[in-house]
């Protein structure tokens, strides 16, 4: 059967799993976990996205990730390759870190969060790593430590996480607590992401956690992505004149107007977007390959990553 390509759909949830090759360690020492989580922490914010839940363990780590405005692909790849790089150097060790790439699958956020959070983070309890959930609190390379205790991790949007859990009598982070108590007495069993899903009946994906609306709507959205033919440089100019009031002469030309160069950074990011040659970008506009880059990055601050 061949192997199915990625999905990669603004606005989503993501379960985004990796492991080491052949199962060994990623992580051997502190250095190790304190450089992947400052990537995760670079990159989330260069990336825009947000995340939900998160554990590293010594073979392999999970996140749930909001994907932002920019791909999961790019947010995987600087934090994974960079990290591989780094650990080799490190460790005076050759070769692949990384079984295979990262596997991500779309989740229902409102079917399934409360279950993949726990899921996520009891992964250190069911290893054995801790022996209960105070020890998990002390567990410093998880998410569950930021919620238990309220100090921030850097890694952890607590506060977009909380939303989904209280109600009632409880707040939010006691309903939290509750739900991870409840979840950890039902020890090693709450383990296969298999469990969440529905019966064999309901129109399904394995890159799709969700009920068989849920999952039609990703692939449309991907579909209507992926199928469509690519926008050459002049639809995309225009598209930025409609989008910025300006001219297309004067989005071309070097200025220092703050409108004008607002729509030149809106126009070199929708052209990123739509793959566009960086040379090619570049001599249009008389600039170089790096102040593409930086411009496309102010345009996609600009438009919130939304293209049109």
């Amino acid at each position: 059967m061949p192997r199915q390509a990625r999905i990669d759909v603004p606005g989503t949830l993501y379960h985004v799993m990796s492991r080491g090759i052949e199962r060994r360690a990623i992580f051997f020492e502190e250095a190790d976990y304190l450089d992947f989580q400052e990537r995760l922490y670079v990159w989330l914010r260069k990336c825009g996205a947000k995340c939900l839940a998160w554990c590293l363990m010594p073979n392999h780590f999970h996140l749930l990730l909001l994907r932002g405005e920019r791909p999961l692909s790019e947010f995987m790849h600087h934090a994974m390759t960079g990290y591989a790089v780094n650990f080799n150097i490190r460790h005076g060790r050759v070769g692949h870190l990384f079984q295979n790439r990262y596997k991500a699958i779309i989740c229902d956020i409102e079917q399934y969060l409360r279950e993949l959070v726990p899921y996520i983070h009891l992964n250190p309890l069911r290893a054995e790593l801790v022996k209960d959930l105070a020890g998990l609190a002390g567990y410093r390379w998880c998410g569950h430590g930021a919620v238990a205790t309220g100090v921030p991790d850097g890694i952890l949007d607590e506060g977009l996480l909380l939303e989904h859990f209280g109600g009632g009598d409880k707040s939010p982070r006691a309903a939290y607590m509750e739900l991870m108590a409840e979840k950890a007495a039902e020890g090693k069993s709450t383990g296969a992401l298999g469990t969440f899903r529905h019966d064999a009946e309901a129109v399904s994906d394995p890159r799709v956690l969700g009920d068989s609306d849920f999952v039609e709507a990703i692939l449309r959205a991907a579909d209507e992505k992926m199928n469509r033919p690519p926008k050459s440089r002049d639809e995309l100019l225009v598209e930025a004149a409609r989008i910025t009031g300006v001219e297309a002469p004067d989005i071309l030309r070097r200025t220092r107007n703050r409108r004008a160069a607002r729509a030149r950074a809106i126009y070199c990011h929708l052209c990123r977007e739509e793959r566009i040659s960086l040379a090619e970008l570049a001599e249009e506009l008389g600039i170089g390959r790096s102040a593409v880059c930086r411009l496309a990055g102010k345009g996609a601050a600009a438009t919130g990553g939304k293209c049109g």
